[in-house]
């Protein structure tokens, strides 16, 4: 079964379903534990970047048929998972959608290993079903974006003086890349010219960034909601952009508390009430708002059919995570 975000939307839910047992018949691992533990990790996510690639493979003038959209849409989500096995390595995070991480249970080697296997099968199905070969390139461009996006991340961990922009950079690569990927390649496979194909790529940036500054807001919630523990940004020394927020304006207690070398669990939670009691989380919610903004507006220049409609009500669903 697909998230709940899409229970609405029977026949976007029924191709997502189609999209996860296609990748779970491709997982071929002779290591079962392993194995299963891919499959329960493509099985609880929302599968947003798979059903924005589905969505945006309507706008165009040719319709392919599912035997080409359903193996392209599990790709993206293939290249997703893979990036999160790894994240959760180089984080050394115990939880992910409320369950072990591989490499919790199995050691860092191993999940490596997995992340990189699910990187061969993304690689595998684009080069079977694209459309072109030049698609092939788009995509390895992406994924080249959004390794240096992770490695900019490097730039901003435990740094006081990192900035928005700083943040902003980052972020367009390491998570509103592939979301770019997703409504991009929804658009190519469709047939769209290069003006709906640009105007879909765009979408897809302003949806990804606003998805990350929302998670990142949402790192201050309880574990209950996000499946993660919660302030496990800070814990790693991860300045996200509330935090970074409070840097930009020269708040001397923050700054004060980030440069202590070892932060303990009660900095960590004082650091956390400058960010929500001076404003700082209210601010990013505000960006949040203004990506979500954009992508709306440029929504609304798409071809209309009943995927614009439940394009919107998405992007707003996803929005109101945060209050």
């Amino acid at each position: 079964m697909a998230h709940s975000i899409w229970k609405d939307y029977p026949q976007v839910d029924s191709k997502l379903d189609q999209t996860t047992a296609f990748i779970h018949s491709s997982v071929k691992i002779r290591n079962r534990q392993i194995s299963q533990m891919i499959i329960d990790l493509t099985s609880g996510g929302k599968m947003l970047r798979p059903a924005f690639f589905l969505l945006f493979s309507s706008f165009g003038p040719d319709r392919k048929p599912d035997e080409v959209l359903i193996p392209l849409a599990a790709s993206v989500e293939l290249l997703h998972v893979a990036t999160l096995i790894h994240d959760d390595v180089i984080d050394d995070s115990p939880l992910r959608r409320g369950k072990t991480t591989i490499h919790t249970r199995y050691g860092k080697r191993n999940a490596i290993y997995a992340g990189d296997y699910l990187f061969t099968l993304y690689f595998e199905m684009i080069s079977r079903y694209s459309v072109k070969k030049s698609d092939i390139l788009l995509n390895s461009l992406s994924m080249k974006k959004i390794l240096i996006g992770e490695l900019d991340q490097m730039l901003i961990n435990y740094n006081v003086d990192a900035t928005a922009k700083m943040y902003i950079r980052e972020v367009s690569g390491k998570t509103a890349e592939l979301f770019s990927l997703s409504t991009e390649m929804g658009a190519i496979v469709s047939g769209a010219d290069e003006k709906l194909t640009s105007l879909s790529r765009n979408i897809g940036h302003d949806i990804g960034m606003s998805f990350q500054i929302i998670d990142d807001i949402l790192d201050f919630s309880d574990s209950r909601v996000t499946g993660k523990p919660n302030l496990e940004d800070l814990k790693n020394g991860v300045y996200t952009l509330p935090y970074i927020l409070g840097l930009q304006d020269k708040n001397e207690r923050l700054i004060n508390i980030l440069s202590e070398s070892d932060l303990s669990d009660s900095d960590i939670k004082k650091a956390a009430d400058i960010i929500e009691n001076e404003g700082y989380l209210d601010s990013a919610k505000d960006i949040a708002r203004t990506y979500n903004q954009h992508a709306l507006k440029r929504i609304n220049r798409l071809p209309n059919n009943t995927n614009k409609i439940v394009l919107k009500k998405v992007v707003n669903k996803l929005l109101r995570r945060i209050k």
